[in-house]
């Protein structure tokens, strides 16, 4: 079973003692129950170990630092269900999660090294032949729309029929209008969504996964918007999902609107985020929270993402483009 449950005394006792309790060749997520968590006096071993370690909140700060999920609240059952839908994407995006990365862009390349690795596993096959043929886009028009206000550029996403899917086309647009813009940037959806994440249409179908890991790093919007952060500004609404919220959590200020909801869907696809996602939302709510959202098969509601830092602040969705230029022409 993917999902196993331990005595939270074999923690205490080391990465030893839990590893003699495992089959540590299977994806497994480990929760531990019992008596009150100790921490291991080997925690580096532990976190070597390649599974999924997690126990029911509250946990000890000291504790949590040997674990990759504290499960919160009143669903616990939902994000074990989670893991259950991929465990080897799921084992794979903790183990990402675990160390943090040197710089933003270190990070990068491991999760994009991952994410193309996870392209050849029998869950992303499975979700494929599930979905079907992919459909040809049959929206040729622009997919950013570029305005300049004195100093600030807004940028708008302009594919709405789709919530503003990102394919290939709009990627490459916004990559070469964030790479020209000189000062503060603003970046806003039209229509129903901020974006929906990434067009499932186009996922897999590059034939080469190990080429595609070097397209997606040397055309990374993640890269542009960690390297631009201190000058950008991003409005959410709708929905925002996948890379809606991977790539606007790296902006140095994210105003949402309150009918927002954010969610990390990679997981039912056998994958784990691919536009910088285990970097950027790490820093802003931390590696349990960030699993978390991916393990969880739903979306959290703007008031939620305002509590755990991955949104600044929640306006009316009459004020978001106004609230979005103020900001960034407050910026130096």
């Amino acid at each position: 079973m993917p999902v196993v449950e331990r005595d939270s005394r074999l923690l205490a006792a080391g990465a030893a003692a839990l590893a003699a309790s495992l089959d540590l060749g299977e994806p497994t997520l480990v929760v531990l129950t019992g008596p009150a968590l100790e921490a291991p006096a080997d925690v580096h071993a532990v976190q070597e170990l390649p599974v999924v370690l997690a126990a029911k909140a509250p946990v000890d700060p000291v504790v949590a630092a040997a674990l990759d999920l504290v499960l919160e609240g009143d669903r616990p059952e939902g994000l074990t269900a989670g893991f259950e839908r991929a465990p080897a994407a799921a084992t794979a995006a903790a183990l990402l999660l675990r160390t943090p990365p040197a710089t933003w862009w270190d990070g990068l390349v491991r999760e994009s090294t991952t994410y193309s690795m996870l392209q050849g596993s029998d869950e992303f096959r499975r979700w494929r032949a599930a979905r079907g043929a992919p459909r040809p886009a049959a929206d040729a028009g622009p997919r950013v729309r570029v305005a300049r206000h004195g100093r600030v550029t807004e940028m708008t996403l302009t594919r709405p029929a789709r919530h503003n899917a990102l394919d290939v086309a709009m990627r490459d647009e916004l990559y070469v209008a964030l790479d020209e813009a000189p000062g503060p940037v603003v970046l806003l959806g039209e229509g129903p969504s901020f974006c929906s994440g990434g067009d499932l249409d186009e996922f897999g179908t590059f034939p080469d996964p190990a080429l595609a890991h070097l397209v997606r790093l040397s055309r990374s919007l993640a890269a542009q918007a960690a390297a631009r952060h201190d000058g950008l500004i991003v409005g959410l609404h709708g929905a925002c999902l996948g890379a809606g919220i991977e790539l606007a959590a790296f902006a140095d200020r994210v105003v949402a609107t309150d009918d927002t909801r954010v969610g990390l869907p990679e997981l039912g696809l056998g994958l784990v985020p691919g536009a910088g996602g285990t970097v950027s939302l790490p820093r802003r709510v931390g590696r349990h929270r960030t699993l978390a959202l991916l393990l969880y098969d739903g979306t959290i509601s703007a008031p939620a993402a305002l509590g755990w830092g991955l949104v600044d602040e929640v306006v009316a969705g009459d004020r978001l483009r106004s609230r979005c230029l103020e900001l960034a022409e407050s910026l130096p």
